[in-house]
């Protein structure tokens, strides 16, 4: 349960897509010392969105849905480990790619199978080293900025490192479902140590992540940059049963991006109808928020 929560999406099967529109980019980027990064681009249009995904997942996520008619949807519950997630082109990357360029990309050890994955690196790793690689990518594929950045889960300590360090780099910002900086203060020691514990805790070759060194490095960083920006959270929360008292309830991570919400400047918008992996269960939702802060940055200039 604590591996959900850093933001782990259900394993999809490899299914072909349509091919990439001339202006699209879809393949690993030379980001130096002999690693590559897998990159995809769609669509056209300025400002730029860059994808940040949680722990484990990466970009075909984002070119997926829980299918319209699967049982899970009437579910209370989160129940995506058990749901039909497919390909469609009602996703969110694609769905953004309408309006504007939009990018994800895979961090090393998430996509298990399939042509061109990220060069795999020793794990567990640090939040330092995921916001290198962002910077190194964005120069390394010529991407413009400043851009919005959009993170998910685990994503979005990876971001608020980001944007801290680099806010020349930030025009907007987009929360979904993130692992917020201020769990460490909602949550009991217990959980604090159960969460960081779990994170790094997997099968040999995935990806592991240190949350304890992650809510230092934020914490000694300067302020969040003041951008349009926005948080979104989920109304459906794990089956109870599987719930313990090490596992931060649904009302502790509320709490949390309610305070990271603050922090930014806006509001925590929880969009019904979704679990932890929004852009699964509502793309069109997720889709629309993005480019609301999208269209901001735009009437800013």
């Amino acid at each position: 349960m604590q591996e959900a929560l850093v933001g782990a999406v259900v394993a999809m099967c490899a299914v072909a897509l349509a091919p990439p529109a001339a202006a699209d980019v879809e393949g690993p980027v030379d980001v130096g010392d002999g690693r590559r990064l897998f990159l995809d681009c769609q669509g056209e249009g300025a400002p730029t969105v860059f994808v940040i995904p949680g722990k484990g997942s990466y970009a075909e996520a984002w070119n997926a849905a829980v299918v319209p008619d699967d049982p899970i949807r009437s579910s209370p519950y989160d129940l995506i480990d058990r749901a039909n997630v497919a390909p469609t082109p009602e996703s969110v990357q694609p769905m953004v790619a309408r309006t504007t360029r939009i990018c994800v990309y895979d961090r090393p050890n998430t996509r298990p199978d399939g042509p061109d994955q990220s060069t795999p690196v020793t794990q567990p790793h640090t939040v330092q080293q995921d916001v290198d690689d962002v910077l190194r990518l964005i120069s390394a594929a010529d991407l413009p900025t400043p851009m919005v950045f959009v993170a998910h889960s685990y994503g979005g300590l990876v971001l608020d490192l980001l944007a801290r360090q680099r806010p020349d780099l930030v025009s907007g910002l987009v929360f979904t479902e993130p692992t917020s900086e201020f769990l460490r203060f909602v949550g009991t020691p217990e959980q604090n140590a159960a969460f960081n514990a779990d994170a790094q805790t997997v099968a040999a070759g995935e990806e592991a992540v240190l949350p304890d060194d992650a809510f230092a490095a934020i914490a000694a960083a300067p302020a969040l940059p003041r951008v349009p920006a926005i948080v979104l959270s989920a109304d459906r929360f794990a089956d109870p049963a599987v719930i313990t008292p090490d596992n931060y309830t649904q009302a502790q991570i509320r709490r949390a991006n309610d305070m990271l919400a603050d922090a930014l400047g806006t509001v925590d918008v929880v969009i019904p109808g979704t679990g932890h992996n929004q852009m699964l269960y509502q793309p069109r939702a997720v889709a629309d928020q993005i480019l609301t802060v999208v269209n901001e940055v735009r009437d800013a200039g």
